[in-house]
């Protein structure tokens, strides 16, 4: 049986010596019975008695040498011993201590737990462990403190920082949360290792200190990252993971500037506490403080702000810098991201009613239903925010000469996006309530008109759509369907007729797809919409664009009525008034009285003529209504040169005459034109009239009896006789029809879905 043993002397030849067995030899000796068991029992007896000459009972290390600490810690294979191999080599008196007894036994198995890890590569230190590092020139027992005594206890504190060292940041230590998790036997507890390493650490000015500025934001990361989540942190990987992404972390991360704010410069190295704790460094009313000894400029001018000074009364009081740029993802006041979450974070502490100004509505709401709020909801960057016009870190109150909003000052602060502002220009209210009729009884009364129109139109149609359908339905059982394949047809429109017509459906669903996304802004739907168009930007670019097609169409339309007007060969009160006109007549109200008697009890149903009154309540809706939102559309699209002429106000007005006026028309568009002309029975999928401008000659005189007869009497019939259209364009007219169709109820639903959320 051939034994190596580590060998224990006192002199620096024999510790020469030592080395150099030591190197020839390469690992611990062990002596293995033919069981297999570990015999360290000799070892052990055989290190006690080589350093016996070098120890005096209880005998301290030698203070000017790691030597005897190396002799064991030194040799890699003290990280490879077993747990009894381990216990063989401490808790033992030397010879010469006549109270203790020397173990017999190769193995001493007393005291073991069965716990205790298989082999403790930590045991192991090179001796060149410290060099280079801020330790270089302290010896082990000044941190090892319980091992300044040989033989060692069997058991040892762990070292200790706790000394003349660092005492003030391991005092700030004991009270961190830190502490509080290692206390609670937490294993991701960090400890002075953990963070600035063992005897590896480095100073934390060095590069390759995990400590170090440049590093550290992964140090704190990669443990956070591990957190479960707990009720004060529900998702600690997730915050990491923004920070990582934020100013600060780049600025760190990939700029390398060290200057740039870590984890510990604001929650503090060795005092980190929750930010519940009043103490602490990101408690809400130590944080302007936190932040200020980095950004000291904005903390000067945030101090004197309306949030500053509330705060200087009440500490967290009032907005503090996480609240506008929240705490771990922090990002450039220029990024998108930055510019469209600040309204929001505004809006957290601005969504109450202001009760000391008598306002029932509330700044946020007001602002996101305004133009200013509804662009920047679908991404605008151009449109103003809340810091544009109150300012940022220097707000103000309203009653301080030097706000940004005081009376004195909006002119200046309007013309940084409008520089033909005026005093007529900021009449304009961005907060206006158009709910709130105390304060604002004029929005208050066009408001109040669009719900009575809206509500009677849609009563009175409603009612007549679901009356005619009903009679229509029992009327196709009765008599079977009726079918349009005369080969005669008669012309009833014109080409400049349909041409003008495919213009206002092209402009409607335009406008309409380019509108609504900003009447319903906070929709997930509308920010879709207009991503699909390139943008809100772009989408308000197509909507001017159709709103200039619709004016070429009107000119068109009017240039034409002109013509025929010019060319006409009836008297000037019969071709305004006579049953070729689109005016109303009394006759229309008779037709009127005459349907709902058929839907309800009559057999037949009136005599109709040219037009009928729904068909010119949808001319005189669409005229009148897109005059209505035409002008309301330019005003608000020439705001500077429309407050040379007019007040400021009016936009307010424009506002909602433009956003319920166009409500009324797609509503009524999308559900009672559309049933009255292409879904109703007799007519379902489509009437082709208006796309090939003829109609069945029996039909014309089944549906409109008196124009029928007035044709036949003034012998004009034959000359509006043709052939009926080919039949190859049916597949085409009805694929436009329902592409329409379905367009304008899938733009329809989206704003139910809208109203209704």
């Amino acid at each position: 049986m051939k034994t190596t043993q580590i060998r224990a002397t006192t002199s620096d030849e024999a510790e020469g010596q030592r080395e150099r067995e030591t190197a020839r030899a390469g690992t611990w000796a062990r002596t293995r019975t033919p069981g297999g068991s570990v015999m360290t029992g000799m070892l052990a007896g055989a290190l006690l008695w080589l350093a016996a000459p070098a120890f005096a009972q209880n005998t301290p290390a030698n203070p000017t040498s790691d030597r005897r600490c190396l002799q064991c810690h030194g040799q890699a294979a003290i990280g490879e011993l077993g747990p009894a191999e381990r216990r063989s080599m401490v808790g033992t008196r030397l010879e010469n201590d006549a109270a203790v007894i020397a173990p017999t036994t190769p193995a001493n198995v007393a005291g073991l737990t069965g716990k205790e890890p298989a082999k403790r590569a930590g045991l192991h230190v090179k001796a060149d462990a410290l060099a280079g590092g801020p330790h270089a020139e302290l010896r082990c027992i000044e941190c090892h403190e319980d091992a300044a005594v040989l033989p060692h206890a069997p058991t040892l504190e762990k070292a200790t920082c706790a000394t003349k060292c660092h005492s003030a940041e391991y005092t700030e230590y004991m009270g961190s949360a830190h502490h509080e998790a290692l206390e609670a036997k937490d294993p991701l507890a960090p400890t002075c290792a953990s963070c600035h390493g063992g005897h590896d650490i480095l100073k934390v000015a060095d590069r390759r200190a995990g400590s170090n500025k440049l590093n550290s934001l992964h140090l704190c990361g990669d443990c956070h990252a591990k957190h479960a989540p707990t009720p004060a942190s529900k998702d600690p990987k997730g915050r990491i993971e923004t920070y990582l992404g934020s100013t600060h972390a780049r600025a760190i991360d990939k700029a390398g500037l060290p200057m740039a704010a870590t984890c510990a410069d604001c929650h503090g190295a060795h005092g980190v506490k929750p930010s519940k704790d009043p103490s602490s460094k990101v408690h809400r009313g130590n944080v302007p403080q936190t932040c200020g000894r980095c950004h000291v400029g904005i903390m000067e001018v945030y101090e004197k702000s309306v949030h500053g000074m509330k705060n200087a009364r009440k500490p967290g009081g009032a907005a503090v810098c996480t609240d506008c740029h929240t705490a771990h993802g922090i990002s450039v006041e220029a990024e998108s991201g930055f510019m469209q979450d600040i309204i929001d974070e505004c809006g957290r502490c601005h969504d109450s009613p202001d009760a000391a100004q008598g306002r029932p509505g509330t700044y946020y709401r007001t602002y996101v239903e305004s133009y200013h709020g509804q662009v920047t909801k679908l991404g605008g960057k151009r449109a103003a925010r809340c810091s544009d016009c109150h300012g940022a870190h220097d707000i103000l109150p309203l009653e301080n000469p030097a706000s940004k909003v005081a009376k004195e000052n909006l002119v200046q602060t309007c013309a940084a996006c409008h520089p033909g502002a005026n005093e007529s220009f900021v009449q304009f209210d961005p907060h206006a309530n158009f709910r709130d009729s105390k304060n604002y009884p004029v929005l208050h009364g066009v408001w109040l008109y669009f719900m009575v129109m809206m509500s009677a139109v849609f009563t009175f149609f409603g009612i007549h759509t679901i009356l005619w359908f009903y009679r229509a339905r029992r009327e196709r059982a009765r008599l079977g369907a009726h079918h349009n394949h005369a080969e005669t047809h008669i012309t009833r429109f014109t080409f400049v007729d349909r041409v003008n017509h495919a213009l206002v459906a092209i402009t409607f669903f335009g406008l309409t797809a380019t509108g609504i996304p900003l009447i319903f802004s906070e929709q997930g739907w509308a920010r879709t919409m207009a991503t699909l168009m390139g943008g809100v930007e772009a989408a308000g670019l197509w909507h001017r664009f159709f709103a200039i097609l619709l004016m070429l169409n009107f000119a068109l339309h009017f240039a034409v009525l002109g013509r025929r007007f010019m060319t006409r060969t009836v008297p000037v009160m019969e071709w305004v008034f006579g049953p070729n006109s689109m005016a109303p007549r009394w006759k229309d109200a008779k037709d009127i009285m005459g349907m709902f008697a058929w839907f309800l009890f009559r057999k037949r149903p009136p005599r109709l003529d040219r037009w009928t009154y729904w068909e010119k309540f949808d001319y005189w809706a669409e005229v009148g209504g897109s005059m209505i939102i035409g002008g309301s559309g330019l005003l608000l699209w020439f705001p500077e040169l429309a407050s040379k002429i007019m007040p400021g106000w009016l936009f307010n007005v424009a506002m909602i005459v433009h956003g319920y006026e166009a409500l009324l028309a797609i509503g009524f568009i999308f559900t009672i034109h559309f049933f009255n002309a292409h879904l109703r029975p007799g007519t379902f999928p489509v009437d082709p009239v208006i796309f090939t401008g003829t109609m069945p000659e029996e039909e014309l005189k089944h549906t409109r009896p008196e124009e029928y007869e007035r044709l036949v009497k003034s012998g004009k019939l034959e000359a509006l006789r043709v052939k009926a259209p080919d039949p190859g364009k049916r597949p085409v007219i009805l694929f436009i029809a329902i592409a329409s169709v379905g367009f304008g109820l899938l733009l329809l639903a989206l704003i139910l879905i809208g109203g209704l959320t």
